[in-house]
Order: structure tokens, then C-alpha cells, then sequence
């Protein structure tokens, strides 16, 4: 009888320990995710030395697929216009975290994104589709999911339907997501529409919650100078080009302000 008690209690704790180690792994793929989350919420306000340290603080996570999308992006981010070989070989990992996790849309949106930098502009768009659509089915399996809603509305700016965009966005916010990155992302849908005031206000909602991300000067300036207000223009591509010197779009910031200098 002891010794049946006893096999009892080792099958007990065996599937105790396979519960636990699962529930283990399954908290250690959200921390990564979460740990994506917050580098990525610093590169895309180009932040690149910010997302670096936290990066390098969380290296227990290094192997992940999160991990690595972010890791990518960094390289990507942090290379532009100074190592086309480096960004080279971030948009191949972006690519291999892409296949690696074929419904995730995280590296497929910012492979688009860095295809787009290179001028690759037919092949960012595929890639942009793919994370929609991998984005859409997230949202279909659980409505709740605040990171696959942002990324369905943030692949169908880039595709160019501000309307829908718009609605996926503002239920991400809704549910949680970063909501400068959100505020942004509407910001741009508005520029599609040629609506400058309501684009300029989401980009001042972006800046009341994060004066540090460099892209909203440069989108508000662009909307502000639809608006007349060309002082506006000048004062946010200064601070832009100050806060981003090395993104795609600092060149052509840096073209206006000679000119109307």
C-alpha cells in the first residue's frame, strides 16, 4: 500500500513539474514578447541607444524570436545610412523570424518597413499584406489581442486604407496598446485623407505623451505647413533632424529648411 502510495504521489508531481515547466515557458514567451514591445516602442520614436541598453539588460531573452525581431531592428535602425551591410543583414533575420513564426506579424510589419528604407517599395507592400493578414487572423482567434489589432491597423496605413486603419487602432488603444505609438500611426491615416488639423492633433497627442519621438516633428511639421503655419514647419524639422539625423526622412527635412532659409 505505501509503495502504491508512493507512485502516486510520483506521477502527481511528475505532471506537476510538466505543468509548471510549461506554464514556465509560456510566462517566458510573454515576458519576450513584452520585452519587443518596449524596444520596438523606442526605436520607432528612434531612440536607438535607449532600445540598445534595454536590450542588453534583458539578454536572458536573446534566443527568443521576440528577442531577435527587435534585435533586428535595432541593427536596422541604428545602420541606416552608415552600414548598408548591416541593415542587409537585419532585414535577413527580420526575414528569418518572419518564416520562423508564420502568424506572428511583429517581423513581417518591420521587415516591410526596413524593405521600404531600401527603396524595395513593391516588396514592402507584399510584406506589409502578410502582416495584415497574419494581424487579422490574430484579432479573429482573440479579440483581446491589443498588439495584433495595432499591427492590422498600422499594415493597412502602410497599405493605404486610413478609414479601417483607423478602427483597428483605436480598439488596440482601447485594450492597452502603447498609445503614442497608436496616436502616430492615426496621425499618419489623417495625412492620407488630406485631414491636416485632425493629423496635427494626433501628432500633438503624441507628443503630449512622448516629446522624444523624433517622427511626429516631422509629420506635424508636414501638416502644419498644409495648415499656413509654415513657423510651425521650420520649428518641428529643426528639432526632427536634431532628434533623428539619420532616418530616411531627415535628408528631405533638412532640403526644405535650406530652402526656406
Amino acid at each position: 500500500m505505501t509503495t502504491k502510495i508512493a507512485r502516486i504521489a510520483l506521477i502527481i508531481f511528475a505532471v506537476g513539474l510538466v505543468a509548471s515547466a510549461a506554464y514556465t515557458g509560456e510566462n517566458a514567451d510573454k515576458a519576450a514578447e513584452s520585452v519587443r514591445d518596449d524596444a520596438i516602442s523606442k526605436l520607432v520614436a528612434w531612440r536607438t541607444k535607449s532600445a540598445d541598453s534595454l536590450l542588453k539588460k534583458k539578454a536572458t531573452y536573446e534566443t527568443s524570436q521576440p528577442y531577435l525581431t527587435a534585435e533586428a531592428l535595432l541593427m536596422a535602425t541604428y545602420s541606416l545610412n552608415r552600414d548598408a551591410e548591416t541593415v542587409t543583414r537585419a532585414l535577413k533575420i527580420l526575414k528569418k523570424q518572419s518564416e520562423k513564426d508564420a502568424v506572428d506579424p511583429v517581423a513581417e510589419f518591420y521587415r516591410g518597413k526596413v524593405l521600404s528604407w531600401l527603396g524595395q517599395k513593391d516588396e514592402a507592400k507584399v510584406a506589409w499584406r502578410n502582416a495584415k493578414d497574419r494581424a487579422a487572423a490574430a484579432v479573429k482567434a482573440d479579440s483581446k489581442n491589443a498588439t495584433a489589432r495595432f499591427y492590422l491597423g498600422a499594415s493597412l496605413v502602410r497599405l493605404k486604407n486610413p478609414a479601417d486603419a483607423r478602427k483597428a487602432l483605436k480598439k488596440a488603444a482601447r485594450i492597452g496598446f502603447y498609445k503614442p505609438m497608436v496616436d502616430f500611426q492615426i496621425g499618419l491615416s489623417y495625412l492620407l485623407d488630406e485631414n491636416w488639423k485632425a493629423a496635427k492633433n494626433s501628432f500633438d497627442d503624441v507628443h503630449e505623451l512622448d516629446p522624444r519621438y523624433a517622427h511626429l516633428y516631422f509629420y506635424r511639421g508636414l501638416a502644419s505647413d498644409k495648415l499656413g503655419r509654415k513657423d510651425l514647419l521650420l520649428d518641428d524639422l529643426d528639432q526632427f533632424v536634431k532628434l533623428a539625423p539619420n532616418s530616411p526622412e531627415a535628408d528631405t527635412a533638412r532640403t526644405i529648411l535650406e530652402a526656406m532659409q
